[in-house]
C-alpha cells in the first residue's frame, strides 16, 4: 500500500483562520486540483475541503515519497517547506488509508461520529474525477472508504444520534429565539445549511432562503416553505431577521460591514444571531463589534464541538471496530489485486506449455491438430486452477512479494535446461538463479 499518501491540515494544525487561507475555493477548485497534481509530480489525487480540514489523498505508480509530496502540496499553497510541515501532517501506506476511513466516518470530525463528511468525501471523488486526477488506485480507496463510513453509520449506535455542526447551529438559534417564533434567513445553499433549513422548517420557522443563483434559492425554498431571494437583494435590504446561518462557499465575505449595518438597525431588541459556518468566514468578523449583533464564528463552533470529543470517542468504541475490520480485509484484498498479474502470469505459463509441446508432436500422424490445440488449452486451465487459487491466498495472506518469489521458481522451472534465467518479466527482473534440476 506504499503508493498511497495523504497530506492534510485541520483546525487542529493550521487554527481556522489559516485553514480558511489555505482551503481551494469551489469555483477554482477543478482547475487547481489538476495544476497541484501536476505540481506534486503525482499519478491520482483528490481534495477533500470541510469546514474544519483540508485533506489530500494521493496515489502514484511507484512508492509515494511522502515528505516531498507534502512540500511540493505546501509550496503549491504558498507555504515554504519548514511551514507546511508544520501545517500539514503526512500519512504513508496503510496509514493515508486508515485516517481516510475515519474521516469518511466521522471518527475524525471535530464532533465526533457526525455525518455531513460521508457526502463531502464522495463529492471530493466526484470532483477529482472531473478533474481527470482520479484514476483506478483511488477509484479503489474512495469506494472502500465509503462502504466502511456506510458500516460505521449501520452498525455503530452512537453515530447515529451525534450531533453535527448544522445540528450545532440549529440548538443555538433555537437558544437565541428561546421558543418564539422568529425570521431565519439561510444564507447559501450547502449541506450543512439544507440540514439547517429542514430542522427550521419541521419547527414551524418562517425562512428566507438566500443564494447567488435565485432558481437554486428557489428550488430549496419550494421544499422547506421558505422565501427565495437572491443575496444582493438581501443585502440591499435585509428587512428584520432574529437569526442568520451561513455557508457560502468563497475567498471573501458574503455579508460585509455595510450589509451587517443594515441587519443591525431592523434588529428586534434581543439582537440577531448569526452562525458563520464558513470557512473562510462568511461574515466580516468585525461585524460582531456591532450592537444587537452577536456573531458565533466556526472557531467558536469547533471549540464547542471539540470540547466533549474525547469522552464520545469513548462511546464510539464499536465503530473503531468496524474500521479495524475493514482495513483488515482491504489489506487481503489489495495484496490480491497488486498480485493479479502475476496470477494472471502463472495462467499464461501453462497456456505456453502447452503450445509448446503441440509444436513437438510428429507430424503427418493424422491427428486433429484444431482438436489437440483446443484441448491441450482446456487442459492447461484446469491445470493451473488450483495454483492460481493457491496464489490468490498466498497473496492474502503474505503479500504480493511472496507471490513474486514463487513466480521467480516458476520461471526458472519452465527455462529450458532448468539452467541459469535472467527474467523477462518486468515485475520480477533482476532476479536470477543458477541451479540446476
Amino acid at each position: 500500500m506504499n503508493r498511497f499518501a495523504l497530506i492534510g491540515a485541520s483546525y487542529k494544525t493550521a487554527g481556522v483562520d489559516k485553514l480558511g487561507r489555505l482551503a481551494l475555493p469551489k469555483a477554482d477548485l477543478i482547475g487547481r486540483l489538476a495544476e497541484i497534481a501536476r505540481a506534486t509530480g503525482v499519478a491520482e489525487l483528490a481534495y477533500i475541503g470541510t469546514c474544519n480540514r483540508i485533506e489530500f489523498m494521493v496515489a502514484d505508480d511507484d512508492e509515494v515519497a511522502v515528505q516531498a509530496c507534502r512540500d511540493r502540496i505546501g509550496a503549491a499553497l504558498g507555504e515554504t517547506p519548514a511551514d507546511a510541515r508544520k501545517i500539514f501532517r503526512a500519512w504513508a501506506g496503510e496509514g493515508a488509508i486508515e485516517h481516510l476511513f475515519l474521516v469518511a466516518s466521522g471518527l475524525d470530525s471535530a464532533q465526533a461520529g457526525e455525518r455531513e463528511i460521508y457526502a463531502q468525501v464522495r463529492i471530493a471523488w466526484q470532483n477529482a474525477r472531473a478533474a481527470g486526477t482520479c484514476g483506478r488506485k483511488l477509484d479503489f480507496i474512495f469506494n472502500e472508504a465509503l462502504k466502511a463510513a456506510q458500516d460505521v453509520h449501520q452498525h455503530a449506535s452512537r453515530p447515529a444520534n451525534a450531533e453535527s455542526l448544522s445540528g450545532f447551529a440549529v440548538r443555538r438559534v433555537n437558544a437565541h429565539l428561546a421558543g418564539d417564533t422568529g425570521r431565519i434567513a439561510i444564507v447559501g445553499i450547502s449541506p450543512m445549511t439544507r440540514q439547517c433549513g429542514r430542522a427550521f422548517a419541521a419547527a414551524g420557522l418562517p425562512m428566507l432562503v438566500v443564494n447567488r443563483t435565485f432558481e437554486t434559492a428557489q428550488e430549496f425554498a419550494a421544499e422547506i416553505g421558505g422565501e427565495p431571494v437572491t443575496l444582493e437583494a438581501f443585502k440591499a435590504d435585509p428587512g428584520v431577521v432574529d437569526a442568520i446561518v451561513t455557508a457560502v462557499g468563497g475567498a471573501e465575505p458574503v455579508l460585509d460591514m455595510a450589509a451587517a449595518a443594515k441587519i443591525a438597525a431592523n434588529a428586534p431588541s434581543r439582537g440577531v444571531i448569526i452562525v458563520d459556518l464558513g470557512v473562510p468566514p462568511n461574515v466580516d468578523p468585525a461585524v460582531g463589534a456591532l450592537e444587537r449583533i452577536h456573531r458565533i464564528g466556526m472557531d467558536s463552533v469547533i471549540a464547542e464541538a471539540a470540547a466533549g470529543r474525547h469522552a464520545r470517542l469513548g462511546e464510539l468504541a464499536s465503530a473503531r471496530l468496524v474500521i479495524d475490520e475493514h482495513l483488515d480485509r482491504l489489506r487481503r484484498d489489495y495484496a490480491v489485486r497488486e498480485a493479479a498479474p502475476l496470477i494472471q502470469q502463472m495462467g499464461d505459463h501453462y497456456q505456453a506449455m502447452a503450445a509448446e509441446s503441440l509444436k513437438r508432436l510428429p507430424k503427418g500422424n493424422g491427428a486433429d491438430t484444431e482438436a489437440l490445440r483446443q484441448w491441450a488449452e482446456s487442459f492447461a486451465r484446469k491445470l493451473a486452477h488450483a495454483p492460481i487459487k493457491g496464489l490468490r491466498v498466498l497473496a492474502a495472506e503474505s503479500g504480493p512479494q511472496a507471490v513474486q518469489a514463487y513466480m521467480r521458481g516458476v520461471e526458472e522451472a519452465l527455462a529450458p535446461g532448468g539452467a541459469r534465467v535472467v527474467s523477462t518479466n518486468p515485475i520480477t527482473a533482476g532476479a536470477t538463479t543458477n541451479e540446476k534440476e
